[in-house]
């Protein structure tokens, strides 16, 4: 069966939910990893064998060269022996935690614990491939989700599409930064969330997984909080057993008790982020609203101009909380809300040295539904050509980034470093009519030209929503006689 012939089968006997899961709906999953897996190697091949690590890449990994010849997260001594040489033959200034506690990272050490066995097994090649299955789950989770909530199968496959290569899971799936390991949590526990019962196994897992986050970073506590919060009263609501309840708190109760002993036997401290206590300044230290222009029309760090995709998230969103997903949204606020206004109120929303977007990275794939809820509604040949488009775009940036000097990682350029790589093989000139923050921040017409310009275009799929006349839910090519949100609230 062909991967058209399989999004379009109907399953005119079963609902969205119970449609999920199904063989089409496993062959139309099968092919959308097949087509993300292909670039998501090829870059990270091309990046292992063509440029050292860089940014925060290298002192992750000094921390699993600590590991395997010592047995200890004392990382000082690989850095003062060069002992950094396999997979980063040049200088590198350590990153070394403040005094007194001088010999140990800078940086969390749950990434590199859990992808240890991977590095002793294949050393940075090995990390590099763990990255790529982390940002598949992440690609597979984003189906399941749309699916679950009852889109139709060609709108989900489209929807993976742009989670997979259209976004920040792209861009990351070839790094060792700890932004796809967070991603991948906060969007399985999203999903959980929306399931419409919580079984004992996805609890486990979702308890397990959010637990390690601050393990990874202290910066993703407020993304776990949330969630463990919002599962804890559906239980509550629920009126769950026991049983369901130790799923839900046994592995989080235990993995936190083994961070706070870590904390106190080699910090001295119960602070999860004293090893960078330092961040704190950064934090409710800007205007919020000024910042959110940043972030989503910067081209050199901004959301839009990298990842076009989340163009449909605004009337997605609008959407959805006109139709019957009111309640959905106001979960998806809870879970991304906290985090994304810590990081909006904070002067390096950016990120440092690294890939555009490396901030939002945790919380850009949890946004999956209103980007294919969106098409979905709208139900135009056109729309979603655009949305492939905009993924064509985000793989074509992609791919420039590898012959820019900095391999796309930048910090106050002033623009976006794959269009400058462009415009040194063309006649063509785009940086100069496109916003940026750190060089033309004052003269503020571009961004409002711009951001004039994603309004327009929400209000093009609000009307082609409008003129398709579809209902939020109800039968479609996939079949379905009830919504998932109707299931949801029936449960």
């Amino acid at each position: 069966m062909t991967i058209d012939a399989a999004i379009a089968e109907p399953d005119l006997d079963e609902p969205p939910r119970a449609a999920a899961g199904s063989s089409p709906d496993r062959r139309v999953l099968a092919a959308l990893l097949a087509v993300c897996a292909v670039p998501m190697v090829i870059s990270a091949l091309v990046h292992r064998y063509t440029r050292i690590p860089d940014g925060d890449e290298p002192h992750y990994l000094v921390i699993n060269e600590s590991l395997k010849r010592y047995g200890s997260i004392h990382v000082k001594r690989v850095y003062d022996n060069w002992e950094f040489k396999a997979f980063h033959p040049g200088p590198l200034d350590a990153h070394l935690a403040a005094a007194p506690h001088g010999t140990l990272p800078w940086h969390g050490i749950g990434g590199p614990l859990l992808w240890h066995v991977p590095y002793l097994l294949g050393g940075r090649l090995g990390v590099l491939l763990f990255m790529v299955a982390v940002s598949l789950l992440t690609v597979a989770n984003a189906f399941w989700l749309v699916r679950g909530l009852g889109l139709e199968r060609r709108y989900a496959f489209v929807t993976g599409l742009g989670i997979g290569l259209g976004s920040t899971a792209l861009t990351y799936s070839a790094k060792a930064f700890v932004e796809p390991l967070a991603a991948l949590a906060v969007l399985y526990g999203f999903r959980v969330l929306t399931k419409p019962a919580l079984r004992m196994h996805d609890l486990v897992l979702v308890s397990a997984a959010l637990g390690t986050l601050p393990w990874v970073h202290s910066r993703f506590l407020p993304l776990e909080v949330p969630l463990v919060l919002l599962l804890a009263w559906r239980l509550y609501r629920e009126r769950a057993g026991r049983w369901r309840w130790a799923a839900l708190l046994g592995p989080l109760a235990v993995i936190t008790a083994g961070l706070f002993t870590y904390l106190w036997t080699v910090w001295h401290s119960l602070n999860p982020s004293i090893n960078q206590a330092g961040d704190t300044s950064l934090l409710f230290g800007a205007d919020p609203a000024t910042n959110l222009v940043g972030v989503l029309l910067d081209q050199e760090h901004g959301v839009l101009f990298s990842y076009p995709i989340f163009l449909f998230v605004l009337p997605g969103l609008v959407l959805a909380v006109a139709g019957e997903h009111r309640r959905l949204h106001l979960q998806l606020l809870a879970v991304v809300g906290p985090y994304c206004l810590i990081l909006l109120t904070s002067p390096g929303w950016w990120g440092g040295w690294a890939p555009p977007a490396r901030l939002w990275a945790a919380v850009l794939p949890v946004f999956a539904f209103p980007i294919g809820y969106a098409l979905q509604r709208a139900h135009h040949w056109t729309l979603t050509a655009w949305a492939v488009a905009c993924v064509g775009v985000s793989v074509g940036l992609d791919t420039l980034c590898r012959f820019s000097p900095s391999n796309g990682f930048s910090a106050d350029f002033g623009y976006l470093v794959p269009l400058r790589v462009l415009e040194e093989y063309t006649a063509w000139h785009f940086t100069g009519y496109l916003p940026a923050w750190q060089t033309r921040a004052a003269a503020p017409w571009p961004f409002l030209w711009w951001g004039l310009a994603v309004a327009v275009f929400a209000v093009l799929v609000l009307l082609a929503a409008r003129r398709a006349g579809r209902p939020p839910s109800g039968p479609g090519r996939d079949g379905g006689r009830e919504s998932a949100q109707a299931a949801v609230g029936a449960r």
